[in-house]
């Protein structure tokens, strides 16, 4: 039996440096964070900062 397919899922982009592209990052590490322990998230929260600096 075919699984149907989730709307809210989608493919991620990487971007040719083999990066995950920044918006997709940025969306991983806020849904991450919502089912996360707060100490994993507190540390999601500091990789998403560090990852919006780096533009």
């Amino acid at each position: 039996m075919k699984e149907k397919n989730d709307n809210n899922s989608r493919s991620l982009k990487w971007e040719q440096n083999g990066e995950l592209a920044q918006k997709d990052l940025s969306e991983l590490i806020e849904r991450l964070k919502n089912v996360e322990s707060e100490n994993t998230s507190y540390e999601l929260s500091r990789l998403g900062t560090k990852s919006n600096l780096k533009d």
